[in-house]
């Protein structure tokens, strides 16, 4: 009887609606609210505050609910646990990554997790905001460079190089950059960032950079320079193809930045779906081939 009305209280405070919690854990939205005012009557403490446009946790209710999402959790693992050794590898599993990175290496990996395993049904996130695992709904995310949260486990599956290019034609034209500083009378593709990442001497060096086209997607970018417009610098997985086939060329190949590191990073429980540790598996396997 303890347990009556958890499941329910923390898939509100979750999805902040009664009617989404409800279709989550598929039942009505009576019954939620049932169950949730009995948990309240128990406590004898008011969890949310209720209005007729929206329903918020109470600070009692954000203390009791953290400790309550943990061992559910917990719980909720440790059931999938012992169902996955009993048969085989069933249930759902959710993970978010980068966009692009995901277009391009994650989907396909997890393409050939699901044909090893076509009882798993996986809802991948593509999205280039880095979402709350903790308290998220994801048992997984993929994130690239730095090292991620201390708070998270974090295990590094591969690497990417940054590939600075520009195509012959480009080159012909306006010449070869010889040093990092020399990028400051080259029409530079950017990105998100505003400085380029480079290595002298093995010292990490950060170049400022301008140009007349500014763009979020790699894929863009990459249309770009093969045009001619100017110089980008692209995760290898963007270039690499156009550089073998010479439609592109390296530019600065000796200041070439250190890899940059790609993490799986879940949530610390103790208790792993062994369906996501295959998962990881298959990841770092597709990683480390491709």
């Amino acid at each position: 009887m303890n347990w009556r009305g958890v499941d329910e209280a923390v898939a509100v405070a979750e999805t902040g609606s009664f009617t989404v919690a409800a279709d989550m854990l598929n039942t009505t939205v009576a019954s939620v609210s049932r169950r949730i005012s009995e948990l309240e009557d128990r406590l004898g403490v008011k969890l949310f505050t209720r209005t007729t446009r929206q329903v918020s946790l109470n600070p009692d209710g954000e203390t009791y609910l953290a400790h309550c999402r943990d061992a559910l959790r917990m719980l909720h693992a440790a059931e999938d646990e012992l169902t996955d050794r009993q048969a085989g590898l069933t249930g759902q599993i959710r993970m978010t990554a980068a966009v692009e990175f995901g277009e391009r290496v994650i989907a396909p990996a997890i393409a050939t997790f699901q044909l090893l395993h076509p009882e798993v049904s996986i809802d991948l996130d593509l999205s280039n905001d880095r979402f709350d695992l903790i308290g998220g709904k994801y048992n997984l995310a993929v994130r690239l460079g730095e090292f991620p949260d201390s708070s998270l486990i974090a295990r590094k599956i591969g690497e990417r190089r940054l590939l600075a290019c520009a195509s012959p034609d480009y080159l012909e034209r306006y010449g070869q950059p010889d040093v990092p500083a020399d990028l400051r009378n080259h029409n530079c593709l950017r990105g998100s960032a505003r400085q380029w990442r480079f290595r002298h001497n093995g010292t990490p060096k950060h170049q400022h950079i301008s140009g007349k086209s500014r763009c979020n997607s790699g894929v863009a970018i990459t249309s770009m320079v093969l045009r001619g417009l100017g110089i980008a610098q692209l995760p290898d997985y963007y270039v690499e193809q156009y550089l073998a086939d010479g439609k592109l060329v390296p530019v600065l190949p000796s200041f070439e930045p250190e890899p940059e590191g790609i993490w799986i990073v879940r949530p610390d429980n103790r208790f792993v779906p062994r369906r996501v540790r295959e998962l990881i598996k298959v990841l770092t396997q597709e990683m480390q081939t491709s």
